[in-house]
């Protein structure tokens, strides 16, 4: 079981004889994964980057209610894995041992998932892209609205300032790298089911479920002024990004995308106000 910041909450000896972890430290899902790695224990992960891999789970980990999927382990081993988000934001992992059940079709299987999850992720920020964001949020919203508590939740959309200046002064490459920074540092401070992702050139959205607008406003705030520092000696050189934009909270009688909308011009409202802020209401 992991908590809402995945972070391991309790587990039986087979997950930390199988994780190589230890339940007394409650280790966070994603250094779980890095130790592995570098052990070569665990999962197998291929990459050559465990940070961009990570990068890439967190940003998916947790955003539906239900999954499952097939894991290869170090020692020629495969589990089925099965994880449910409980309304509270916990996820109950549970693993069974399928090394014995036919693989004839595993491999298809596989390519099949990497096909999906490069269809759903951002090339440039390796984040989820507008299209999977989408869908996310449609699902969630038809499923929350028939639920006996729509509750309180909070979407957001910000837009990264002067960025085109950026460009044209620092060149594009270093655009990229600004992009790349903000996703990173934003899916660093995500709870397990917070969404974010990329919905546009240097537009980004967060939905926070069960979180106010004045806690959302605040948890966004805390990524504001990206310091990035590119070169070396008498040419190295720092600059410093900002970015504005809009909370607004999600109602039960309101289609996502007005909710989008809605924070979309709260945005625009930042920026008249001079940029570098979040606000929740517009003047």
């Amino acid at each position: 079981m992991f908590d809402h910041d995945d972070r391991l909450e309790a587990a039986n000896l087979a997950y930390c004889r199988s994780f190589c972890c230890d339940l007394e430290t409650r280790p966070f899902w994603h250094d779980t994964m890095r130790a592995n790695y570098f052990s070569n224990c665990g999962p197998v992960i291929e990459s050559d980057d465990i940070e961009e891999w990570l990068l890439q789970a967190r940003a998916r980990r947790g955003k539906v209610s239900h999954r499952s999927f097939e894991a290869e382990m170090h020692g020629n081993k495969w589990i089925l894995v099965t994880e449910t988000v409980a309304p509270d934001g916990r996820m109950l992992f549970y693993g069974t041992d399928i090394t014995a059940v036919r693989t004839s079709n595993r491999i298809l299987r596989q390519k099949l998932g990497a096909a999906q999850r490069a269809a759903a992720t951002d090339p440039l920020t390796g984040v989820p892209n507008r299209r999977y964001v989408m869908d996310q949020l449609e699902a969630w919203h038809e499923a929350q609205v028939t639920a006996a508590e729509f509750g309180e939740h909070s979407l957001a959309v910000v837009d990264l300032d002067n960025f085109k200046k950026l460009n044209d002064t620092y060149g594009h490459s270093i655009g990229d790298e600004v992009l790349r920074l903000f996703s990173r540092q934003a899916v660093n401070g995500a709870r397990l089911t917070d969404l974010f992702g990329r919905i546009g050139g240097e537009e980004f959205l967060f939905f926070f479920p069960n979180c106010s607008v004045e806690v959302a406003q605040f948890r966004i705030s805390t990524l504001q002024s990206m310091a990035l520092s590119f070169g070396a000696g008498r040419k190295a050189v720092t600059i410093t990004c900002t970015f504005s934009g809009g909370v607004v909270r999600v109602r039960a009688d309101q289609d996502i995308h007005d909710a989008i909308r809605a924070a979309d011009k709260l945005l625009y409202h930042a920026k008249n106000m001079g940029r570098a802020r979040v606000i929740i209401n517009g003047p």
